[in-house]
């Protein structure tokens, strides 16, 4: 009966305690993130789809959690914060905002540029 009731009745849940970092330590995560991305694009020899950058870079930071955090959220993530970033060199590219589509590039190494057609 309790399991019945369990699911129409929802369990009080106590909020995960929020944390905020310094400016230092942020600056620092950013450079973190930037050195990681750069190594993966890298390792790939050209632009790299952001999903696939998305699994690297869980994989890079620990693999414990792989399978715990969406993977198309996580790289929707990723995108936004390159993009926020204004890295010089670590860019991204994505036609639309559907979570996970895009590449990772290397602004400043034309053998990473995605390919562009024209119109």
């Amino acid at each position: 009966m309790r399991r019945i009731l369990r699911l129409f009745i929802p369990e009080h849940r106590s909020a995960i305690a929020s944390w905020k970092l310094s400016p230092q330590q942020h600056q620092q995560v950013l450079e973190l993130l930037s050195e990681i991305g750069l190594g993966i694009i890298v390792e790939a020899r050209g632009p790299v789809p952001l999903i696939t950058f998305g699994r690297r870079m869980l994989n890079q930071l620990d693999t414990d959690r792989v399978g715990l955090i969406p993977l198309p959220h996580f790289a929707d993530a990723l995108k936004r914060i390159i993009c926020d970033m204004q890295h010089d060199r670590l860019r991204v590219i994505s036609p639309s905002d559907f979570p996970g589509v895009g590449y990772v590039y290397n602004a400043m190494d034309p053998e990473t540029w995605p390919v562009q057609s024209s119109r």
